[in-house]
């Protein structure tokens, strides 16, 4: 059974806001140059997703802490022959494995998980399904504190495909913590939840969405968590919801563009607006591992660092 002294990152929800605080500036403290703490523990990479930023990031962001990091193929591992994923976190903690960083499909399956690991097992949640994404939102937010962006009385504007994104979810999550004036999604009528946070405004264009906002965050469309019947035509979702030059022009004269990748050039984002100036894309893939480390001490420190 789980312990309940342990200390796990499943979402947003489990951080109290000095505890995102903290992450945060540490995160800025340690892309700045700060000697990051030293964490002697063993973790596991186990993604049932594929993944090039958040899986590396880690693995970066663990061994800049002097930790062991051990990266499970899916086709070599015993899930192949049909071991549950719960006997699978029950092994790895009987080799002393300290965490598991999780990547899964399923919404859901991290915190379900969590109920089940052995005690002093901790979980890190990489991405479930359509559900939470909480390092990329902490890792969006270093990236705009370390540009020296403060979001309390911002205009942030998220678009695309909200409905199965939980970047978007973990987004909208923390962005409502952070004191914007207005936090604003727009989409397809297709890629929008049936219901929105308190407070959140759905605009009905792109332009409305992105008119005087101060940080847009764009979307991929997620294909794969769609029928094939419903993916849109690239060249006709671009013309209505890929983020171009003239659509900055529309935003606050100081707006930054997020993405939390992989982007689709051309579809939801042009090159011109991904590699321009206004762009934070490259910026949060190295605040990714400044983020990760943060998360680490947080996770280890029983309290200490937070």
């Amino acid at each position: 059974m789980a312990d309940p002294g342990t200390r796990h990152f499943l979402d947003l929800d489990v951080l109290s806001d000095r505890d995102l605080d903290w992450l945060s500036a540490r995160a800025c403290e340690l892309a700045r140059g700060a000697a990051p703490a030293s964490v002697p523990a063993t973790v596991v990479n186990l993604f049932f997703e594929p993944s090039t930023r958040t899986r590396v990031s880690f693995e970066l962001a663990a061994r800049g802490l002097g930790m062991t990091v051990v990266n499970v193929e899916l086709d070599r591992s015993s899930s192949s022959k049909g071991e549950s994923l719960e006997d699978t976190a029950a092994t790895l903690a009987a080799m002393g494995v300290a965490a598991i960083i999780l990547r899964h499909p399923e919404t859901g399956r991290c915190h379900q998980l969590a109920r089940a690991v052995p005690a002093g097992l901790s979980l890190l949640n990489a991405g479930d399904g359509a559900g939470h994404h909480p390092s990329q939102a902490l890792l969006d937010l270093a990236t705009l504190m370390d540009a020296g962006i403060d979001l309390k009385g911002q205009t942030v504007a998220i678009v695309g495909d909200i409905r199965h994104s939980r970047v978007a979810r973990s987004d909208l999550a923390l962005f409502g913590r952070s004191g914007v004036a207005e936090l604003r999604v727009a989409g397809p009528d297709s890629m929008l939840p049936d219901r929105l946070p308190a407070g959140v405004v759905r605009a009905d264009s792109l332009d409305s969405a992105v008119r005087g906002a101060g940080v847009i965050v764009m979307l991929r469309v997620q294909h794969e968590r769609m029928d094939r019947q419903a993916w849109p035509d690239p060249a006709s979702y671009h013309r209505q919801w890929g983020l171009q030059p003239q659509h900055l022009a529309l935003a606050d004269p100081d707006c930054r563009v997020l993405h939390p990748g992989p982007i689709n050039r051309g579809m939801e984002i042009s090159g011109a607006v991904a590699d321009g100036p206004r762009s934070l894309i490259l910026d949060q893939v190295r605040m990714g591992v400044h983020t990760r480390m943060a998360i680490f001490e947080w996770l280890f420190s029983d309290g200490r660092l937070s």
